[in-house]
C-alpha cells in the first residue's frame, strides 16, 4: 500500500510540473520579463508650457528601462503635480527636478528682490518678457536717451555710439526676472514661442545682489536709463 501511494505521488508530481510549465511561462512573459530591469518614471503626456502648473492630466507613470532613466528624474506624482514648470516640457519627456524647480525665482543668500521703476527703462518695455527670464541691463545716459526719443531711435544701434561705463554693465548681467506684470494689471502669462506677447510691461521685479542693487540705484538716480536685453 505504501509503495502504491509513493508511486501515485511520484506521477502526480510529474503531472503537476508538466501542467505548471505553461503557467510559469505565462507569468514570466507577462509579469517578470516586462518588469525585469525597469523602473517607474513620470512622463509628460503632452506639451506643458513654461510657467504653467503641472496638472494630474499632464503626466503619467510609465515603466522604462533603468538605463533610460534620466538624471534627477521625478519619481513621485506628488513631487510634480501643482508645481510650476521652469521651462517648456515636451510630450514624452521625463519630468526632472529642474523642470519643476522654481527656487531660482526667489532670492538666495546675499540677494534681493528689487522692483524696477518703469521710468528707468529705455525704449518700449518688452511685453514678451516672462518670469524666470535672465536679463542684462545696458546703460543709456539721460542726454542720449532724450536725443534718441526726439529722433525716434532706440535699441542697440544707439548704444553702440555711446560712451558708457562698460565695467558697470559687466556687473549687470544674467539677472533673473522674479515678476513681470502687463498693463492689464495681470502677471504676463507664459508664451511658448513668444510670437504672441501678452501685453506691454508695466511692472518688473528682478533678483539682484547687493552690488547690482546699489549700481542700479546709483545710475538710475543720476538720470541713466536701462535697455533690457534678455534670453
Amino acid at each position: 500500500m505504501s509503495y502504491v501511494l509513493k508511486k501515485i505521488g511520484y506521477y502526480a508530481l510529474i503531472i503537476a510540473l508538466i501542467l505548471s510549465g505553461p503557467a510559469l511561462l505565462l507569468v514570466w512573459k507577462w509579469y517578470v520579463e516586462p518588469n525585469w530591469g525597469t523602473v517607474e518614471a513620470i512622463v509628460a503626456v503632452k506639451t506643458i508650457e513654461r510657467g504653467a502648473r503641472v496638472a494630474e492630466s499632464d503626466i503619467v507613470i510609465r515603466k522604462i528601462r533603468k538605463d533610460a532613466l534620466v538624471e534627477h528624474a521625478v519619481l513621485k506624482m506628488s513631487d510634480a503635480i501643482g508645481k510650476e514648470t521652469s521651462r517648456t516640457v515636451r510630450g514624452g519627456e521625463q519630468i526632472t527636478a529642474d523642470m519643476v524647480n522654481t527656487g531660482h525665482l526667489y532670492p538666495g543668500k546675499g540677494e534681493w528682490n528689487m522692483p524696477f521703476p518703469p521710468e528707468w527703462i529705455f525704449g518700449k518695455p518688452p511685453g514678451s518678457l516672462l518670469r524666470g527670464d535672465h536679463i542684462s541691463l545696458l546703460l543709456v545716459t539721460k542726454e542720449d536717451g532724450k536725443k534718441a526719443e526726439e529722433k525716434g531711435e532706440g535699441g542697440l544701434e544707439l548704444l553702440d555710439r555711446q560712451q558708457v561705463p562698460v565695467d558697470v554693465e559687466d556687473k549687470l548681467q544674467n539677472m533673473t526676472v522674479s515678476y513681470a506684470k502687463g498693463t492689464n494689471n495681470q502677471e504676463i502669462a507664459p508664451s511658448e514661442d513668444r510670437k504672441k506677447p501678452s501685453g506691454a510691461l508695466s511692472a518688473l521685479e528682478i533678483i539682484v545682489t547687493d552690488e547690482q542693487k546699489e549700481l542700479i540705484r546709483k545710475y538710475g538716480a543720476k538720470g541713466y536709463r536701462f535697455l533690457i536685453v534678455y534670453r
